[in-house]
């Protein structure tokens, strides 16, 4: 179900049940929602999106890449690791051919292939898969940073010392991290 507010006197779609794809936490005050919608200031439990740097420019509601994640990654030695974290529950994932042949097998997130009978899996080219999506509101005022599998989607929270780390990649990314970390972000 979509959830909808006004920006500057128009109707914007800001997400979709508790997950506010196209409202960052900092600007949840600049909206006001609509009868029956979400109230980003006052409900909890909201996933908010988070604020990437090159998107400063553009408005709540307005954000072209709903799903976006951040590569959660961190320099080991001389080299950039992706962040890994073990013992997750597998997800599932869809696998698709042009002659409509369409396997679901498990995802186990980047740590191994899946193990199937008479299915031989390889990588071909193996790729980052944990990034961190959002960021939920949670009683209290706090934030907790939320992590997901690019690839099947399942997700997880964690805390914000395990997170940013992986996060440094980008100076400035990690700066409005930490300020979300300290909740300095108030709802104006």
């Amino acid at each position: 179900m979509g959830e909808y507010a006004k920006y500057n006197g128009k109707e914007i779609k800001i997400g979709t049940c508790e997950a506010m794809y196209y409202l960052r936490y900092e600007d949840r005050g600049r909206v006001t929602p609509l009868p029956g919608n979400v109230k980003p200031c006052v409900d909890k439990g909201l996933f908010f999106r988070l604020p990437f740097p090159d998107e400063d420019d553009q408005h709540p509601g307005s954000y072209r890449d709903h799903n976006r994640g951040y590569r959660l990654m961190a320099k080991e030695g001389k080299y950039w690791g992706n962040w890994e974290p073990e013992d997750l529950e597998p997800g599932r994932i869809q696998l698709k051919h042009e002659s409509g042949l369409l396997l679901c097998v498990p995802c186990h997130h980047g740590a191994k292939l899946p193990e199937i009978d008479g299915i031989k899996p390889h990588w071909n080219g193996k790729s980052w898969h944990m990034e961190l999506c959002s960021v939920k509101s949670m009683l209290g005022g706090s934030l907790w940073p939320v992590y997901h599998c690019r690839f099947c989607r399942s997700m997880w929270s964690t805390e914000w010392e395990e997170i940013l780390p992986y996060c440094a990649a980008d100076k400035e990314m990690l700066r409005r991290l930490e300020a979300y970390a300290s909740l300095s972000v108030p709802c104006v």
